[in-house]
């Protein structure tokens, strides 16, 4: 529970359950020297009872592990230093030390009870490109315990890690099918080939019903829908960990290399993310050019023993020293009254039990006002937040206050490794000693610093203080819509214990203005996952207000109900809901005198709950080169799952006087997304200012909700997970089942940008990547092949794009190494579709292409691109290809008869040639099903001529 007194507030940012975002909390920092990988943090979730097999087991299987990583990597790499983390809750004779630092939230590798994750799949969280490391494994303690189950499900648990390792560190992705058009392609001479890597991989194809499907694969005939490739289990195959890691026989990640071990030769032409996502470049490859092995880093060496060494630790409160700034200009817009009563809702609020928080004040010098203080009653929090200052005095000394900040984490003997100084100031530092004098010394000791830069004017080196330090920067406009300074503090919390059952979920976060006689109206919606200790939050600025809060089912609470406390020396008045808030939208309204008014909402999982939580990642957050722009990802997940069809807005605060920007983020597998329905919503953001500002930062604030009911999630959640012994037939598997999930609404941080570059003027961006080109129909008689795909934007994922360049070849290798080899289509070569009037980003273009000519030695490849007005050109798109091949009817298929005894129904298949850059070839048949009439006396096919469009009905 959290104790409130005076100040009963609000809003908080949402349990980050089992990850955080890049932007915000960094990860556990990895690194690879003279082939040993130390830094390596697993940690075990609070849902997990007390267990010291788990821990035994967990470095069994890591030990195994080390060993098996040193032969995938050419013995390169080991594991050579990991540390487990335990909850607190577990007892002190299970670890060898208490943490100092280390964090759930921060964690590499992450196991949770597999009763609440609602799958038992091992799986890595990504969602960068190829070769961007990902953020953490999942695995469940089931997956660890139960040897056998484990053993009958995914084979050797070593060969997991290391296939999850691979996704983790090296951003490489599977080579086994993911989705269903991925489990078959067509190879070079028109077969039907398996997907996997590598090819050496032997085994045959069955189907739902353990029929052998795929029986002539030379035919070019497609297998039926649950047609599927089981490898053999006594395989001679070394090649690969992404693919088939369940086989004794692998022990390599594929390679290119035409000179090596031929059974890990890399497969080009596989329909599978690695290819796609990697431009067909092998994994080993893309290792090579990952920051372990570049440029011969960490050459081959002997190693005799690989055995990691193991430190066992017990996770240990925050101990959080506020260093708040005083200095004089704390007084413009009232900034030290602002800060005050924010500062009062970090502790009486914000802060759950169990925790320490410290406080220290600084102008021409520094003052202790308070050493560490652990947070349990209302008593506690009153008491230290009724030391917070009210006044200004002078100068401004920052150096001065982070050294005190050390001196209270160092009081008493102790170590002042993995202590968080809390630093908020609005000026530039101009009394020493300096950030940069007291840096080396923050850095040595392992403390924290998270910074609030409070307006544009406060000192330039506070981001760079904390990124160096292993903080969180943050900014705050003080716009008049801005409620960065409680979002930023908040977000200091949540980022860090976002695994624990007590951290408030921030519902509402928001800053309006009275008119003279008007009123604010607003809402915010319980969800069936929270509704304990639940608080509404409204702090004014200069008069007193009046707030009415209904409930769902029409009940009012107003000034003379209990739930309502109204502090006229912190101006705050707080609604605090007894027992738990019941489910649905609670409305509020607020009256007073013209001024503005901050508003929060915020409430606590119900127990046993797994909330609705968000993320935020940007790919850069230190812009240094033009034209400026930056992808920002918000991952939406309830528990461990993701929800589907949320609205998720990013707003990105700039300075003033600039107005926020809105950006749509969206899971459509277009623009900066790069896999739909994976509950990751993308956009970029390139709205810079073309002011000149050394240091010009940016705030985002993330809301992701759903006021119409029609969020969902699915049953069964796509992520980068190792490939199980047995595949799934379509009949066994929930890919398209949801669940909705009801009305909910949420607000986090997403950290702040920083800008120190100049803007230049004009249209600077291209159309985005189109990455979905495919064949949708065709048509022998018409002659036609239908093209599909999802409209860029004109820059990147915004707006509209000017034209398409749609090619076509009958050569791929000319086409792939360079598309402008391609001929162009016109409109006049377009039956439907126009090449000079793309739609909106994000809708889906059908385009029907008259080719010039329709015969069994004739395959098509297709490729386009997006133009802009002013010339710019997005990158080529995937290549697909058409073809014409000979089928043996299905009724035939298992006859005796030779297959020249038949006569062939000549059709056209679509084929996809799922290419991310095209230097690569490879091609990928779409399922055609031939409508025949049967068979003739003399064994041959009495046939017409039916259209591919009414084949495909």
């Amino acid at each position: 529970m959290l104790h409130l007194n005076i100040f009963h507030l609000t809003c908080l940012s949402l349990a980050l359950h089992q990850q955080v975002s890049l932007a915000l909390l960094p990860r556990s920092s990895i690194s690879l020297e003279d082939n040993e990988y130390r830094g390596i943090l697993i940690a075990i979730s609070d849902d997990v009872a007390e267990n010291a097999t788990l821990i035994d087991r967990i470095k069994e299987i890591f030990t195994k592990a080390s060993a098996a990583l040193y032969v995938a990597t050419k013995q390169r790499a080991f594991f050579k230093e990991v540390t487990i983390l335990l909850p607190q809750a577990w007892s002190d004779d299970m670890a060898n030390s208490t943490a100092t630092g280390e964090l759930f939230d921060a964690a590499n590798i992450i196991v949770s009870n597999h009763e609440n994750v609602g799958r038992e799949t091992p799986y890595t969280n990504q969602f960068g490109s190829c070769g961007e490391e990902a953020e953490y494994i999942h695995l469940t303690d089931k997956f660890i315990l139960d040897s056998q189950w484990t053993f009958e499900k995914y084979g050797n648990p070593e060969n997991v890690i290391v296939h999850e390792w691979g996704h983790l560190r090296w951003g490489l992705f599977d080579e086994y099918p993911r989705s269903q058009n991925e489990h078959f392609y067509l190879n070079k001479d028109r077969e039907v080939e398996a997907t996997r890597c590598s090819l050496s991989v032997i085994g045959k194809e069955y189907d739902s019903k353990g029929k052998r499907c795929n029986i002539n694969p030379k035919s070019g005939k497609w297998p039926k829908d649950d047609c599927r490739f089981i490898p053999e289990a006594n395989n001679f195959a070394k090649g690969s960990y992404m693919s088939a890691s369940f086989l004794a026989s692998v022990t390599e990640f594929c390679h290119s290399d035409v000179t090596g071990d031929p059974t890990s030769l890399h497969n080009t032409m596989a329909a599978n993310q690695q290819n796609i996502k990697c431009s067909y470049r092998s994994a080993w490859d893309v290792m090579l050019e990952s920051i372990d092995f570049k440029n011969g880093k960490n050459p081959t060496r002997q190693v005799i023993d690989t055995t990691p060494k193991f430190r066992v630790i017990k996770s240990a409160p925050l101990r959080i020293v506020l260093v708040l700034d005083v200095s004089g200009s704390m007084n413009a817009n009232d900034r030290i009254s602002t800060l005050n009563q924010i500062a009062t809702k970090y502790i009486e609020a914000t802060v759950p039990d169990g925790h320490f928080v410290g406080l220290v004040e600084f102008d021409t010098t520094s003052i202790i006002k308070s050493h560490l203080t652990e947070l349990q009653t209302s008593q506690d929090r009153a008491a230290l937040a009724d030391l917070l200052p009210t006044a200004t005095k002078s100068m401004t000394c920052i150096g001065c206050g982070l050294e005190n900040g050390v001196e209270i984490l160092e009081y008493g003997g102790q170590d002042a490794r993995g202590g968080i100084l809390l630093l908020i100031t609005d000026g530039a530092e101009n009394r020493s000693p300096y950030i940069d004098d007291v840096k080396p010394t923050l850095v040595s000791k392992g403390v924290y610093v998270d910074t609030v830069a409070l307006s544009d004017r406060a000192d330039g080196n506070l981001y760079n203080l904390s990124v160096e330090t292993g903080g969180i920067p943050f900014y705050y406009t003080e716009g008049n819509s801005s409620s960065g300074l409680n979002d930023a503090l908040t977000a200091t919390i949540t980022t860090r214990l976002g695994g624990s059952p007590n951290v408030p979920i921030q519902l509402c976060s928001e800053k309006n203005s009275i008119t003279d006689g008007g009123k604010i109206t607003g809402s915010a919606f319980i969800d069936s996952t929270i509704g304990k200790d639940t608080i509404f939050f409204f702090l004014w600025s200069t008069s007193v207000i009046s707030v009415v809060v209904n409930r769902p089912n029409g009940d009012v609470i107003d000034n003379s109900s209990s739930e309502y406390n109204r502090n006229d020396a912190k101006r705050t008045v707080s609604v605090v809901i007894t027992g738990v808030a019941e489910p649905g939208e609670w409305l509020y309204e607020i009256t007073g005198p013209a001024q503005q008014v901050e508003i929060s909402v915020q409430s606590i999982a119900k127990d046993n709950a797994q909330p609705i939580r968000v993320t935020t990642t940007t790919s850069n957050s230190l812009i240094t080169e033009t034209p400026a722009k930056t992808n920002i990802y918000v991952q939406v997940f309830r528990g461990y799952t993701p929800i589907l069809k949320a609205s998720v807005i990013a707003t990105v605060e700039r300075p003033n006087p600039y107005s926020p920007v809105d950006v749509q983020l969206m899971d459509n597998g277009a623009g900066a997304d790069t896999l739909k329905g994976d509950g990751v919503y993308s956009g970029v953001f390139m709205d810079f200012v073309t002011a000149t500002c050394p240091n010009c930062r940016y705030n985002i604030k993330v809301t992701a909700e759903d006021k119409d009911g029609i969020a969902e999630v699915p049953v069964d959640a796509s992520f980068s997970r190792v490939l199980p012994v047995n595949p799934v037939y379509p009949s066994d598997q929930n890919t398209n089942q949801t669940e909705r999930v009801g009305q909910f609404s949420r607000v986090a941080s997403g950290g702040v940008i920083q800008a120190p570059v100049t803007i230049p003027p004009g249209d600077n961006f291209p159309p985005s990547r189109i990455t979905d080109l495919r064949v949708v129909n065709a048509s022998h008689d018409q002659q036609t092949i239908t093209l599909a795909w999802t409209a860029p934007g004109n820059d990147f994922d915004r707006g509209t794009a000017d034209e398409y360049d749609l090619r076509i070849s009958k050569n791929f290798s000319s086409i792939s190494s360079s598309f402008i080899n391609g001929d162009v289509l016109t409109n006049q070569d377009i039956n439907d579709g126009d090449i000079k009037s793309p739609k909106t980003f994000g809708v889906d273009e059908i385009f029907t292409v008259q080719v010039p000519e329709a015969n069994e030695k004739t395959t098509y490849y297709f490729s386009v691109r997006a133009r802009d007005a002013a010339g710019n050109e997005g990158d080529p798109s995937n290549i697909i290809s058409a073809s014409i091949v000979l089928f043996v009817p299905d009724n035939v298929e298992t006859t005796a008869a030779p297959l020249e005894d038949f006569d062939m129904l000549p059709v056209i298949i679509g084929c996809s040639v799922a290419a991310a850059v095209v230097f690569f070839a490879v091609v990928v048949a779409v399922v055609v099903k031939v409508m025949c009439k049967g068979l003739k006396k003399n064994n041959k096919v009495e046939h017409s001529k039916p259209s591919l469009k009414d084949a495909w009905k």
